[in-house]
């Protein structure tokens, strides 16, 4: 039996929505689950991510049968943009339908986020769109949040890793009330900016100033990358997720948006790819 399993990429936090705010991109990977006669057969070295979101959801279900693993490489991995939810996310899917759907979408919403050790890129790959996600006294909690139809992403993807723990190690352990406050009314902004298709806010919305500062010491190519998205007519930029991708809201005008941040980048001595996308609704899914 061969399974098949699509997962969109994703971007978090948006700038200052740090580990609650993600968004599902229309960029595709496709990873493959088939039943095997053994278990030593090669396969890439992360398909560990895919078999941690198939040991989750095989976890008290009984006995696992022996599986071999592909993906297409579609997502880059360690660049901000969700690649470890969208493989994991896709061994829970999997999985799951190896046990014939034993486990509704939450539970493998919670499963999911207990890998990743939070939420903001879980939500969006299994379930689309803009998600709000976060620990709630009873539990995990997601809901959607509307995104303008018309808005596209353009992101820049630099060559080099940036690993998230390692970037999370030097954030600060203690927020300034007034550095505390910045963010959440910027979170504020954000979700209503795009509510209303305010692109004109977008920019003072996306600002940060809790892990963004940190994460441009260690990628000095950021403040410019972003700088030319924002000069080309972007409403906004950001650092997807913990990096090293850089990410620019656009209205119109996207090859010149991604031909600046690539430039920039560039003359910054960072080598890299900009790709134009936008928001998908829709979430990890079977073929």
């Amino acid at each position: 039996m061969e399974i098949t399993v699509h997962v969109p990429a994703s971007s978090a936090n948006l700038g200052p929505g740090f580990d609650c705010l993600g968004l599902a991109l229309d960029i595709w990977a496709t990873v493959k689950v088939r039943t095997a006669d053994h278990s030593d057969h090669p396969e890439p070295s992360i398909a560990r991510l895919v078999r941690q979101g198939i040991n989750a959801a095989y976890e008290g279900a009984g006995a696992q049968p022996a599986l071999a693993i592909e993906w297409d490489k579609t997502i880059p991995l360690a660049r901000g943009l969700g690649a470890s939810a969208s493989l994991r996310a896709a061994g829970l899917i999997a999985a799951n339908a190896l046990l014939e759907g034993r486990h509704d979408p939450e539970a493998l919403f919670a499963m999911g986020t207990k890998l990743e050790s939070h939420p903001d890129n879980m939500a969006p790959t299994l379930f689309g769109g803009l998600q709000v996600s976060l620990f709630g006294r009873a539990g995990l909690i997601h809901t959607p949040a509307p995104v303008p139809e018309n808005l596209k992403v353009v992101v820049f993807v630099p060559d080099f890793e940036m690993p998230t723990q390692e970037s999370r190690r030097r954030l600060p352990k203690e927020l300034p009330r007034e550095d505390a406050v910045f963010n959440w009314s910027r979170v504020a902004l954000l979700l209503a900016a795009f509510a209303s298709s305010r692109f004109d806010l977008l920019d003072e919305a996306t600002q940060d100033r809790m892990h963004q500062p940190v994460r441009g010491e260690i990628f000095p190519g950021l403040a410019p990358i972003m700088a030319a998205a924002l000069s080309g007519g972007a409403a906004a930029a950001y650092l997807s997720g913990g990096g090293s991708t850089v990410a620019a809201f656009v209205v119109d005008g996207e090859e010149r948006v991604a031909r600046l941040m690539t430039q920039a980048a560039v003359a910054n001595g960072y080598a890299g790819r900009s790709i134009i996308t936008a928001p998908t609704s829709k979430g990890a899914y079977l073929e």
